[in-house]
């Protein structure tokens, strides 16, 4: 397998509340273009009361790739791409490798404050810490001030 890990960061509120295209650039250490490398993940956001029209998916098309990406076939081509989260918190710890590929999709909490997937619980923009005596289900925890950064596995 190979595992690939983006160099950019994002907020909960920058990869889940809007509509966009990731960029997923990465260093491909066997490479001439070495730092060039990537492929386009595109963010449907959650809408409103219509959390289920979340998907990121994998563009395969090469023709909607910009010049100055090296795309290799075999990333965007491959069988079993997962995708994991490693997030920075607020006390600057890295948890790596979190995996959200089989957790369905991220859903609101019943107040709207906080994005669930599964395990992993997210602060919207503006909101801090978990206040106390308030409580989600079992999992982890990031304020929104928490960095993102977007792991793949694939076979290729």
């Amino acid at each position: 397998y190979h595992r690939e890990t983006s160099v950019s960061e994002y907020t909960p509120d920058e990869l889940l509340a809007r509509n966009h295209d990731i960029m997923f650039r990465y260093k491909k250490w066997h490479c001439s273009k070495q730092g060039d490398c990537g492929f386009i993940l595109r963010v449907t956001a959650a809408s409103g009361e219509q959390d289920d029209s979340f998907n990121i998916q994998l563009v395969i098309d090469p023709t909607c790739y910009p010049n100055d990406v090296h795309v290799h076939k075999d990333s965007i081509l491959a069988e079993n791409f997962h995708l994991a989260l490693s997030v920075t918190d607020y006390d600057n710890k890295t948890f790596r490798d979190r995996p959200v590929t089989w957790y369905g999709k991220p859903r609101r909490d019943g107040t709207n404050k906080y994005w669930c997937w599964r395990a992993h619980n997210f602060c919207k923009q503006g909101e801090g810490h978990l206040p106390k005596g308030e409580t989600l289900r079992a999992g982890w925890f990031w304020g929104s001030t928490a960095k993102i950064r977007l792991v793949v596995y694939y076979l290729g």
